[in-house]
């Protein structure tokens, strides 16, 4: 149910758990995918971690060509950790851009196809204007747990910012929530529907107090595989907030922010895993990560925080005074995997159960070594893009 034939990756055991799970070592990862920069237009992979002062690892993938985003950034515990997760993003979106399949129907509204899901229940634009009538073109999926092939719209699937020649109305929200890779296709699955449900958890999450979160004292935080990107953000002294996110899924889920007066722009990350140190871990970093991409100036789509950024902000961000310790803020207990696919099924009948749509992946992979997969969930929200809602607490 998990592999395809086309995948080689030697086996669904995880042999790295360091911040992320793989069935390959980093070593492995890196010595298949170094020698393949140039096929996805890569010119360049560059260490941006010394521009800023903490010192948590952080790279960027240079792609001209792109038809989206020309730089990606990646992060990890160690430099190589960055390097393949800028790397990996990048071959990611080369793929949502160029590897899109062709459509199986073509100008065909969602009423003629039989779905087994509403096309409501996929995430779309605000004020979209699409409905059942509406005429799309569909690529084939296959559900994660039936096997079944079932047509998604490929504006689900394709990412493109590139102008065409008619006008079209606002429709499906076109974004890279869900779009992952991986050593097999397994692993790029579990870790593209991981996304999707930390977007959705993420989602319900506002601006003002009162919401689900449940913000942790950091000093109370006792994660071994955590404590040394807590140290080196705290020995800057930069601000530090985390909070735990509880969600339907059950699955740890964590939003983390950081800020300091160098840099006097609050920036989160996010993580959501079914190992509490992994999703911790994520959460930092991407916190780190995020920060860089503003230091750096390499993301042409964030304008206006970036001049939110050139204005700054004088006044440290206040913690929750009435923060919980790390153990009590936990919603539930890690869950332990040692194999790839049966974590994946396990996830998939997760979602099915409680949504009751089975998760639908498009395998983009063209090539034996790595996967790449976009993985679309009937029934989740995406609410969340680019800014992860915090309120302005008050001290006590």
């Amino acid at each position: 149910m998990t592999t395809t034939p086309e995948q080689t990756a030697p086996t669904s055991h995880k042999v790295f758990t360091t911040g992320t799970h793989r069935v390959r070592t980093p070593e492995e990862t890196w010595a298949l995918i170094a020698p393949q920069l140039s096929t996805f237009g890569i010119t360049r992979v560059a260490d941006v971690t010394g521009l800023d002062i903490i010192g948590i690892p952080v790279a960027v993938a240079y792609r001209p060509l792109s038809r989206t985003l020309s730089v990606s950034q990646g992060k990890g515990h160690n430099l190589l950790l960055a390097k393949i997760s800028a790397v990996m993003e990048s071959v990611e979106m080369w793929h949502a851009e160029f590897a899109c399949p062709e459509p199986t129907h073509r100008a065909v509204p969602a009423h003629a196809l039989d779905l087994p899901y509403k096309l409501a229940d996929l995430a779309q634009h605000e004020g979209s204007l699409l409905d059942d009538n509406s005429p799309l073109d569909w690529v084939a999926a296959t559900g994660l747990t039936s096997t079944r092939p079932v047509p998604v719209p490929r504006d689900s699937v394709q990412l493109t910012s590139v102008a065409g020649q008619t006008w079209r109305p606002r429709g499906l929200l076109v974004s890279s929530n869900g779009l992952a890779s991986g050593n097999s296709y397994a692993e790029a699955a579990l870790h593209a529907l991981y996304e999707v449900i930390e977007r959705d958890a993420l989602s319900r999450l506002t601006p003002a107090p009162g919401d689900v979160r449940r913000n942790i004292r950091v000093d109370t935080i006792d994660d071994p595989m955590c404590t040394p990107l807590i140290e080196k953000i705290l020995a800057k002294d930069v601000f530090l907030d985390v909070a735990a996110v509880p969600n339907r899924w059950g699955v740890p889920c964590f939003a983390a922010f950081v800020w300091s007066e160098d840099f006097a722009l609050l920036t989160a990350g996010s993580g959501a895993h079914s190992s509490s140190s992994v999703a911790l871990s994520r959460a930092l970093t991407e916190a780190v990560q995020s920060r860089l991409t503003l230091i750096n100036g390499s993301r042409d789509d964030l304008t206006a925080t970036y001049s939110h950024a050139l204005r700054g902000s004088t006044r440290k961000p206040a913690v929750d005074p009435q923060a919980f310790p790390y153990r009590e803020a936990l919603p539930q207990p890690s869950r332990t995997f040692d194999d790839i696919d049966a974590e994946l099924d396990w996830a998939c009948r997760m979602v099915t159960d409680l949504t009751g749509h089975e998760p639908l992946a498009v395998d983009l992979s063209t090539n034996n070594d790595f996967a790449i997969v976009k993985v679309i969930c009937p029934g989740l929200s995406n609410t969340t893009r680019h800014v992860i809602p915090r309120p302005d607490y008050m001290p006590l």
